[in-house]
């Protein structure tokens, strides 16, 4: 199947925003100080890695 341009482009665009999302999070979880903010980093952040796999 082949894509159009826009069609590539709007994949790229959600691959990025998935790998900043992600790198992101790994950045706050290691700074974090308010606990329940990083409760839900802890949370959220393996369903993040598993979307983008």
């Amino acid at each position: 199947m082949k894509l159009a341009a826009h069609e590539l482009y709007g994949l790229n665009e959600l691959a990025m925003s998935c790998v900043n999302s992600i790198t992101n999070m790994a950045y706050m979880l290691q700074h974090v100080q308010d606990p329940a903010f990083k409760k839900i980093l802890e949370r959220h952040f393996p369903l993040h890695i598993r979307d983008y796999s």
